[in-house]
């Protein structure tokens, strides 16, 4: 099924594709999940929408990294994306090391703000993309044909584990590409 552009939409069990994203993206979802934000340049789907414990997985393709003093850093590859985000003063950088998804690999970071403010973490088409305080965010970065492909999963650092586990059979079925 192809993923509509629309806001706030329960998906049904099933397997969706973003042909419009490029690289296109076929995941499959089984539970409670939504289709929440469809911007161009980015997508996400989400799991307790509203509550403070929101899951989200999503799609972007960033173009910056906020590291030093909230300076936006270019991301031209993924290699030095763990050193920009250990600069940014409002996170802290809890794991680095190498994943694969949709059969590429690539880097993943996670990242969480437990601080005071939002925290910047990439910028993105839609715009700059924060995470607010007592949220932790796994950052997955692949280098693609079409150029720098983000996948997120953000949660609340409170429930953290069962956040990665309800995202973790969507990050399992991740086509990309055509």
């Amino acid at each position: 099924m192809e993923l509509q552009a629309s806001r706030t939409v329960a998906l049904a069990p099933g397997t969706y594709t973003r042909s419009s994203f490029l690289p296109p993206i076929t995941f499959a979802v089984d539970g409670p999940w939504y289709s929440f934000q469809l911007l161009p340049g980015f997508f996400d789907i989400q799991q307790d929408v509203g509550s403070p414990d929101v899951i989200a997985v999503q799609f972007t393709k960033p173009d910056a990294l906020y590291g030093k003093d909230g300076s936006a850093v270019p991301l031209v590859d993924i290699a030095g994306a763990a050193s920009i985000l250990m600069a940014n003063p409002g996170l802290t950088l809890l794991e680095s090391h190498v994943t694969q998804i949709g059969g590429l690999d690539g880097e993943i970071l996670i990242v969480e703000n437990d601080g005071t403010g939002g925290a910047p973490v990439m910028r993105t088409l839609p715009g700059p993309l924060s995470i607010l305080p007592g949220r932790r965010l796994e950052i997955n970065l692949f280098t693609t044909p079409d150029g720098i492909l983000a996948i997120l999963v953000g949660g609340s650092i409170a429930k953290w584990n069962e956040a990665a586990a309800a995202a973790q059979p969507v990050l399992d079925s991740i086509k990309i590409g055509s």
